[in-house]
């Protein structure tokens, strides 16, 4: 999906529980891969919806 410098994708600000030592893991990877762990848990939730859509 390509977008152009124009378009803007808007994200909503929102709070989940998660156990802190997953969070903890989950930021350092980020971290370690260049993203924030933002851009992974909507990645994660993009692969999840769409092994679960019917």
């Amino acid at each position: 999906m390509s977008m152009s410098r124009s378009e803007t994708i808007f994200r909503e600000a929102t709070s989940i529980k998660v156990d802190p030592d997953l969070w903890k893991e989950a930021k350092i990877e980020a971290i370690k891969n260049g993203k924030t762990v933002s851009a992974v848990v909507e990645e994660a939730l993009k692969t999840w919806i769409k092994k679960h859509r019917r």
